[in-house]
C-alpha cells in the first residue's frame, strides 16, 4: 500500500526533499532570524507532503472519498449563493471582502470589488467555485443515472459560470484546462458506451444552460455584469502576459538573483517584500515570488529546483503508470479519480504564476484529496483483483499490483 507502488525511486527523492528543506530551514534562519518566517516557510513545502499521504488514505477507501466530495459539493453550493448575493451588494459583513478588499479595474470609469461571500476573497471564492464545478462535473460524468448526470453538469456550469462575478478570470481558465484534459484522458480511456452517453448528455447539458443563461440568469445579475463578461472575454492575451511576466519571466529572474543556494524556505512568503542586505543587492522582487517557479528558485536555489523537477518527472512517470492501471478499477471509481487527477494537472500552469494562492489550507486540502487519492490506484486495483480472484474460488493472500504494460 505504498503511495509510489508504481515508481519505487521516488521514496528515495522524497528522502532527500525532506532533508533538503531542512537545510533550507538553517538557510533561512540563518539569514532572517525569523523563527515564524522559517516556520511558514517550512510549511509551504511539507503540507503538501503531509496533505498527499492524507489524500492517499482518503483514496484508499472509495465510498469515504464519494462522500467527501458530496460534502465539498453541497458545501459550495451553500457558499456560491453567498457569492451570488455578495455580487448583488447584499450589505453584511460576512460577505465582504477580508481588509479592504481588492479593486479590479475593469476599465476607466468603472471599478469594483469581485463577489468572494463566506471566502472572504475573491481569489479564494473564484478557486473553489472552479474546484467544485470540476468535482460536478466528475462526479456527473462517473453517474450512471442520465438524470443525475445532466443535474450534476448543469450545476458544474452553474460554478463555473460564477466564477465570472469574481472577477478573477483565471478561475475560468482553471475550469476550462480541467474540462480539455479530463474530456480527452476520459475518452482515451472510457467504454464506447460511456462515451456515447457522455456526448449526449453533454450536449443536452449544453442546450439547457444556454437557455438558462439567456432568459434567467443575465436578467438577474443586474446591467452591471456586462462589464464582468467584457472583462472575460479578454482572458486569453492579459493572462498570457501574466504568464510570461509572473511565471517564465519570474524563473530568469529568479536564477539571476538566486545567489545559487537560495535564501533559504520563507524568504518569498511575504509578496513583494523581500529584503536583502544591500550588499547583495536585492530589495524588492514582488512579481519573482509571487509565481510558483520562482519563489522556488529563491528559496531553495539551483541544487533545490533540480531535486524538484527530478521529483515532479518521477511523480509524472507515477500519475501515467498509474493511469494505465485505471482499466482494472470499476468504471465508476475510475472516472472520479481520473477527474481529480485531472483537476490537480489543471493547477499546474496556476501555480505557476500565482502560488501565494496555495498556502490557504482550504485549497491544499482540496488539492493533496485530488492528487493523493490517485496514488491510491495501484492499492485499490490490486484489491480489486484480489477481490475477483476469491470470487472465482482462487484467493491469495499476497495481492501485488497489477503489471503496466
Amino acid at each position: 500500500r505504498t503511495m509510489f507502488w508504481t515508481v519505487s525511486q521516488l521514496d528515495d527523492w522524497v528522502i532527500i526533499y525532506f532533508g533538503l528543506i531542512a537545510l533550507q530551514a538553517v538557510n533561512s534562519f540563518s539569514r532572517f532570524g525569523d523563527p515564524v518566517l522559517t516556520g511558514i516557510g517550512i510549511a509551504f513545502y511539507l503540507a503538501p507532503a503531509l496533505g498527499m499521504w492524507m489524500g492517499f488514505q482518503v483514496g484508499l477507501n472509495a465510498p469515504l472519498l464519494r462522500r467527501l466530495l458530496n460534502v465539498y459539493l453541497i458545501g459550495s453550493a451553500i457558499w456560491a449563493i453567498t457569492v451570488f448575493l455578495s455580487y448583488r451588494g447584499f450589505d453584511h459583513p460576512l460577505l465582504k471582502e477580508v481588509g479592504q478588499g481588492l479593486l479590479i479595474t475593469f476599465r476607466y470609469g468603472f471599478s469594483a470589488q469581485g463577489a468572494s461571500g463566506f471566502w472572504r476573497t475573491s481569489e479564494i471564492a473564484s478557486w473553489h467555485l472552479a474546484a467544485a464545478s470540476a468535482i460536478a462535473a466528475t462526479l456527473g460524468a462517473a453517474s450512471r443515472k442520465p438524470s443525475n448526470q445532466i443535474g450534476l453538469l448543469l450545476l458544474s456550469v452553474g460554478f463555473a459560470f460564477l466564477t465570472i462575478v469574481t472577477g478573477r478570470r483565471k478561475a475560468l481558465v482553471l475550469v476550462l484546462v480541467f474540462a480539455a484534459i479530463f474530456i480527452l484522458l476520459l475518452f482515451r480511456r472510457a467504454a464506447p458506451a460511456v462515451r456515447d452517453r457522455l456526448i449526449s448528455n453533454l450536449l443536452g447539458t449544453s442546450g439547457l444552460a444556454y437557455v438558462l443563461f439567456t432568459l434567467v440568469l443575465v436578467g438577474a445579475l443586474g446591467r452591471n455584469f456586462g462589464e464582468y463578461l467584457t472583462r472575460t472575454f479578454t482572458t486569453r492575451e492579459e493572462l498570457f502576459e501574466r504568464f510570461q511576466v509572473q511565471g517564465v519571466g519570474a524563473i530568469f529572474r529568479a536564477i539571476e538573483v538566486s545567489q545559487i543556494i537560495g535564501f533559504g524556505v520563507g524568504a518569498a512568503a511575504q509578496t513583494g517584500n523581500l529584503h536583502v542586505n544591500s550588499d547583495r543587492r536585492i530589495a524588492r522582487l514582488g512579481f519573482v515570488t509571487e509565481g510558483g517557479g520562482g519563489r522556488v528558485i529563491i528559496e531553495l536555489g539551483i541544487p533545490g529546483v533540480v531535486v524538484v523537477l527530478i521529483l515532479a518527472f518521477l511523480f509524472g512517470m507515477v500519475i501515467y503508470r498509474n493511469f494505465k492501471l485505471l482499466r482494472f478499477l470499476p468504471s465508476q471509481i475510475s472516472i472520479v479519480l481520473l477527474g481529480l487527477a485531472s483537476f490537480a494537472l489543471a493547477n499546474i500552469p496556476l501555480f505557476i504564476s500565482a502560488a501565494q494562492l496555495y498556502g490557504d489550507p482550504f485549497v491544499l486540502i482540496m488539492m493533496s484529496i485530488c492528487l493523493g487519492s490517485f496514488l491510491a490506484v495501484p492499492a485499490l486495483a490490486s484489491e480489486n483483483q484480489h477481490q475477483q480472484a476469491a470470487s472465482l474460488g482462487h484467493p491469495s493472500n499476497h495481492p501485488t499490483a497489477p503489471t503496466v504494460t
